[in-house]
């Protein structure tokens, strides 16, 4: 999506938004037997009133990774960038994929602000970066990306003080889609085959959490239909794919799933309901409806509504 493209919807947004009539919120005072309440948490601080998009969150300050480390040699794509918090450890991690409609239009720095955050606060942080559409992308290299990316952290682990039993992977955007499919633990083609590290917990940030839903609806966010090349063809013509890719016929493993829901369209009751019903204790939590990228920085009123439980998810709490 070009710049003015999502100015543009980000305004028309902003400016229905602004139609709906404000509702007052009645004071009550404290009772007096009441007990002082805690002071607030300064991590959550609202103290940003801006708002972003795919450009400035890349401006954005973040804390310079422990180290930057390639996972595979196909790709100058296929790198990560570790965080390790300070201390001993060992810390839980949280993988993190970014977004970009699935054909470059975002990268690891658009999750630099959320990696330091989780950083600063207990959690390290692995954000593998992948191939594609435009970069030798789509099927299978991308899906072979996201799960080497995953895979590779059992090697990390032999240096960095981090704790395999506490993986989360969080996803924004098109990042949803590995984070939805690796906990299955089913990969469904031998050319993507690998033995995965269990993983915990999900957090699906803002995108869709199953893509057959998103056809079509790709045109008008991405600019093209992406998802068709990237599956290398409609659900149609590659349903196995598309399964795979659905939660309710390939289920992840995961006792956790945080889903934020943004400017993208809101998920789907039905399918919330339906993981609940696989036993995944499902939270959803509704930010601004005009605003994408907000979520992801600290310090904006949309961080301080989900900041809490993803602290909570990926502590392994």
């Amino acid at each position: 999506m070009t710049k003015n493209r999502f100015a543009a919807i980000a305004a028309i947004a902003a400016s229905l938004a602004a139609c709906a009539p404000a509702e007052p919120v009645a004071k009550a005072p404290p009772a007096p037997s009441a007990a002082p309440s805690a002071a607030p948490d300064a991590r959550f601080a609202v103290t940003d009133a801006a708002d972003y998009d795919p450009f400035s969150v890349n401006t954005l300050p973040a804390d310079p990774p422990t180290a930057r480390i390639a996972y595979g040699t196909a790709s100058e794509r296929q790198y990560g960038e570790l965080r390790v918090p300070s201390g001993k450890g060992p810390f839980p991690l949280a993988v993190l994929y970014h977004g970009g409609c699935w054909a470059g239009m975002g990268g690891t720095a658009n999750l630099g602000p959320l990696a330091s955050f989780l950083a600063k606060n207990g959690v390290a942080t692995w954000t593998p970066s992948y191939r594609e559409i435009g970069s030798d992308g789509g099927w299978p290299n991308t899906f072979a990306d996201w799960a080497q990316g995953l895979m590779h952290v059992t090697r990390l682990a032999k240096s960095y003080p981090l704790d395999l039993t506490r993986i989360t992977v969080m996803g924004h955007s098109a990042g949803v889609t590995p984070v939805m499919w690796l906990p299955t633990g089913a990969k469904g083609d031998e050319a993507l085959a690998a033995e995965l590290p269990a993983v915990q917990a999900a957090v699906a940030l803002d995108g869709p959490l199953r893509i057959a839903d998103f056809v079509g609806i790709d045109q008008a966010v991405c600019g093209a239909p992406v998802i068709a090349t990237m599956m290398g063809g409609t659900p149609a013509e590659q349903p196995e794919r598309y399964a795979m890719l659905d939660p309710l016929v390939n289920k992840p493993l995961v006792k956790q799933l945080l889903v934020v829901d943004g400017a993208l369209p809101d998920p789907d009751p039905a399918l919330i309901e339906a993981l609940r019903a696989q036993g995944i204790a499902v939270e959803v939590i509704r930010v601004a409806q005009d605003q994408h990228f907000n979520h992801l920085v600290p310090g904006t009123k949309d961080f301080a509504a989900i900041g809490p439980a993803l602290l909570d998810i990926a502590g392994g709490r």
